[in-house]
Parts: structure tokens; C-alpha cells; sequence
């Protein structure tokens, strides 16, 4: 029984990988114990095999990522003074409206703003249902939590600016752009590069594999050619992501400029080509001396980033974490 403390399982489904860890939290303190990766495009079928390696409680804390494509984003306007069921009960009969979708086909998410806006993140219920099966199916318990996988990745950040910034995500499945104002997330694009895209090409340019990025990140630089190949591969990502940022302002804070966003930060999971990707932002204009590599508020330590956050959310079902520390991990 876990009387003194809580055991979290944690779930990171990619369309390229699973990655599971496992823990428990006791005195606010998240220890990190077990870690399981395996890679592979049949994610049910890993699921199974990771299952068994598991062995989760039924007690456990099961937390998972919920899949970006099946997600969509949109900012509404709030009326002052609504209460906070009053509050997703508005917002689910606006998006409701606009997706020509009754309410029991839809869940929704609202994070309200100082704008006197909320940021919605929004899915549909069938999706739901489908991935809470998946999980089940393969033999974990049903999950606790499940984060819109954007979301994992803001546990783990500290954007501590009051003016407006930008978060730039290059996750393994999908690339993504969040504006903050007053630290609060008020709008989320996505668009088509991913961390993994990027890797599949250097692997085709330079032998190297993913995995071999992941093991050792110096390993570029003992590759002559790999900078010029680098800069190659990510030469239009600032493009795209100023494209993105510009329509994303235009739609949430029209008439404001990409010049007054006071700061970029990027976080890319795996985080082995950030270095190289700030230095190639900051040779555009509306990035340079803007841009820098995300601070994360705790050590990856050879787990993966987006695991690592969902864990992390896990633990927050028994208030907030103190400490997160890892004591052992298994592959």
C-alpha cells in the first residue's frame, strides 16, 4: 500500500517512440527510479511490451501525453467576473459554436489571461476515450492525468519575463510556437518541423543516428562537416518561425509588432542542436540578440524532456513539488 508515499507512472507516447518512468513522491519530493525507452513506430505494441517491464501499481498516479495532432487552439474573449466551472462552461458552448460540435462531443481546457481572453485548448471526446483505451489496453491502469503534449514541455521551463515572449518548441513529432504575456500562455500555433525530421536527415547527411545524438551530444563535434550540414537542414526554421509568430500575433494581439516580443526562447527535445539553432536565429533580424536556449527549471539527467515533464505534472495531483531528484534509472 502507499500510505507514505505516492508512486507517479509517467507516459510519453511520440510517433517515433515510448518513453516510461516511474517514481514516487513522498514529503513533496519527486524521486525519479525507473526509466524504460524503446523506439519503434507500433506505439501500441511497445506499450504492451513496456507494461510488462513496469509493472505499475493500480495505485500509481498515471499520467500521459495526449497526441498535438488530434489538438486545436483557439483565444477567446471572457466576460469579466465568471466563476471557474462558469468560466469552462462558457467557453465550451463558444467552441461548441464554432466547431459546429454539441458540447458532449468536446472537451476543453481554458486558461484565462490578462487580456481578460482565455487560451482553450480543445479536443474531441471520441480522441479522448481512444487514447485513454490505448493506455489501458496495453496494461497500465487508466491514466489520472492526461496533458496536452505541448503542455508537458512548460513544466519543465521558468519564463520569468512580464512583457511578451514567444517559446519556440521543436518536439520530436511537431514544431510550436507559444506566446506568453505576464508569464501565461495566451495563444499556441503549430507547424510541420519536428526535432526528429531534422535528425532523419542528418543521419541521411552524416551516418549519424538518433540515437547517437542522444548518447553522446559532443559527437558533432568531432564531425568537420556537420556545421555546414546543420546550418543547411535548419537555414528556413527562423523563416517559418517568424511566419508563424506574425500570424499568431495578428489573430491574438492585433496591430503589435514581431519587434515587440522582448524574447525567444527555444526549447528542442532532444536538446542536442539548440546551441547551433540559437546561433542561426540570431542571424535574422527580428531574433537577433533575442533568442536563447530556454532555462529548464530542473536537470533532464538522461531522461527524455517530455517524459521528465509529465512526471513532474504527475506529481503536482499532491501539490507542488519541493525537489525533483533521480536516484537510479534502467534502460
Amino acid at each position: 500500500m502507499q500510505i507514505f508515499h505516492k508512486m507517479i507512472t509517467a507516459i510519453d507516447i511520440t510517433k517515433r517512440y515510448v518513453e516510461v518512468i516511474r517514481g514516487r513522491k513522498s514529503r513533496g519530493v519527486l524521486t525519479l527510479l525507473d526509466k524504460f525507452y524503446q523506439q519503434g513506430e507500433d506505439t501500441s505494441k511497445i506499450l504492451e511490451q513496456l507494461a510488462k517491464k513496469v509493472n505499475s501499481d493500480v495505485e500509481d498516479i498515471v499520467a500521459v501525453n495526449f497526441p498535438s495532432e488530434n489538438l486545436l487552439f483557439f483565444t477567446i474573449d471572457i466576460p469579466g467576473g465568471l466563476k471557474m466551472k462558469d468560466e469552462r462552461d462558457y467557453t465550451k458552448t463558444e467552441i461548441s459554436r464554432l466547431l459546429n460540435l454539441s458540447a458532449q462531443e468536446i472537451v476543453v481546457e481554458p486558461i484565462r489571461n490578462p487580456l481578460n481572453k482565455a487560451l482553450v485548448i480543445v479536443a474531441k471526446q471520441r480522441d479522448v476515450n481512444e487514447a485513454i483505451t490505448k493506455v489501458v489496453s496495453a496494461g497500465f491502469p487508466e491514466p489520472d492525468v492526461m496533458l496536452p503534449d505541448i503542455f508537458k514541455y512548460l513544466e519543465l521551463v521558468e519564463i520569468k519575463n512580464s512583457s511578451i515572449t514567444t517559446l519556440i518548441v521543436l518536439a520530436p513529432d511537431y514544431g510550436a510556437i507559444i506566446l506568453f504575456m505576464a508569464q501565461t500562455p495566451i495563444g499556441v500555433r503549430t507547424f510541420t518541423y519536428s526535432s526528429w525530421e531534422i535528425l532523419d536527415i542528418l543521419r541521411e547527411e552524416t551516418g549519424i543516428t538518433a540515437e547517437d545524438f542522444m548518447n553522446n551530444p559532443a559527437i558533432l563535434k568531432d564531425n568537420t562537416s556537420a556545421d555546414s550540414i546543420i546550418e543547411s537542414v535548419l537555414v528556413d526554421l527562423p523563416y517559418t518561425v517568424e511566419r508563424e509568430t506574425i500570424f499568431l500575433l495578428n489573430t491574438i494581439l492585433p496591430g503589435t509588432s514581431i519587434r515587440e516580443i522582448s524574447k525567444f526562447y527555444l526549447l528542442f527535445d532532444p536538446p542536442i542542436l539548440t546551441e547551433q539553432s540559437v546561433k542561426i536565429f540570431n542571424s535574422i533580424d527580428s531574433f537577433q540578440n533575442k533568442i536563447e536556449n530556454v532555462k529548464l527549471s530542473v536537470n533532464p539527467d538522461k531522461v527524455g524532456l517530455g517524459a521528465l515533464g509529465i512526471f513532474i505534472r504527475g506529481g503536482a495531483e499532491f501539490g507542488k513539488n519541493k525537489l525533483v531528484q533521480t536516484q537510479k534509472t534502467d534502460s
